[in-house]
């Protein structure tokens, strides 16, 4: 009887995982069309000698590989970029459960601070790390302020200072994804009883009580998926606010990953070198992607869908 029912619930997953596949295959067949070939060619390029700008058919024994971990080469951006994410994911997460309370629990005002912080999410990173370069600069309007209140110790060079300007990076980051996060982080607690949080006012629990045994365990699920979606997103997405807030400076104190690649491939011309930080980056994110579909599935046995 039991084999017959587990027999069964296999053949009705693996019909529910076809189904799900075969709606999505108009887009997979696509994706593979733009992006397939690239992804080859990334590792090709990775793989072959290069003579300046133009690769030849040469095998190149994984010497790009080598030269990057036996001179230290990839050590630097790579801790940088995981600096940062170490940084910005407990603050998003801690702002956004605060936030998210707050909201849900209707706070004076909840309305208009669900409309503030949902503009943040609607601004293009490119846009944010503009305004925040202007307002952060060494004579602009926040150490202008500080100035003014006569506060000059906090009036520093956000961005021309090395030991600041990843705090600065992380602090446009946090703020940029405050509006998304707490939009999922709400949904979420829709589906918490409100009851839950009434019997525990009566009971003598504070906003601090509520907020760590009710509103964290009831957003567990999803703080764990974001983790790792907000891991996959800082490393994949930090080119352009270093671009534009510090072009990799002061220095190499901000030169991340993903800059790392433009600066070696662009700037240096060493292409092959560039292609293998791109090869590298790729595994590292399709491993994080793999830990985010083993979240997505309710158990071992049990597909995506």
């Amino acid at each position: 009887m039991f084999k017959k029912i587990g027999i069964s619930q296999r053949n009705r997953l693996i019909r529910d995982n076809a189904a799900g596949y075969g709606f999505l295959s108009p887009t997979i067949i696509l994706l593979l069309f733009i992006f397939g070939y690239q992804i080859i060619s990334l590792f090709m390029f990775s793989l072959v000698k290069w003579q300046g700008i133009q690769p030849t058919q040469d095998f190149n024994n994984f010497s790009y590989f080598v030269t990057l971990f036996k001179k230290g080469l990839l050590y630097g951006p790579l801790l940088r970029s995981l600096a940062i994410t170490v940084i910005v994911i407990p603050i998003v997460i801690l702002l956004t459960t605060f936030i998210a309370h707050n909201i849900y629990r209707k706070v004076f005002g909840w309305r208009f601070y669900r409309w503030i912080i949902f503009i943040t999410s609607i601004i293009p990173v490119i846009v944010a790390s503009i305004v925040w370069t202007f307002l952060l600069n060494a004579y602009g309007p926040v150490n202008n302020f500080f100035r003014f209140i006569h506060m000059d110790f906090l009036a520093v060079d956000w961005f021309g200072n090395a030991n600041f300007a990843i705090i600065a990076l992380c602090w446009i980051i946090v703020w940029r994804e405050l509006g998304f996060s707490t939009i999922i982080f709400l949904a979420q607690l829709e589906s918490a009883d409100f009851s839950v949080y009434e019997a525990a006012i009566i009971d003598g629990a504070n906003e601090f009580q509520l907020i760590r045994h009710i509103t964290f365990p009831a957003l567990s699920n999803i703080i764990k998926l974001y983790t790792v979606t907000m891991t996959i997103y800082v490393l994949n997405n930090l080119f352009g606010v270093v671009l534009v807030s510090t072009n990799g400076g002061p220095g190499y104190a901000t030169t991340v990953l993903e800059y790392y690649i433009y600066y070696m491939t662009f700037r240096v011309g060493k292409v092959g070198i560039g292609a293998a930080v791109s090869v590298i980056l790729f595994i590292l994110t399709f491993i994080l992607i793999l830990i985010y579909i083993r979240f997505t599935s309710k158990d071992n046995k049990e597909g995506v869908f």
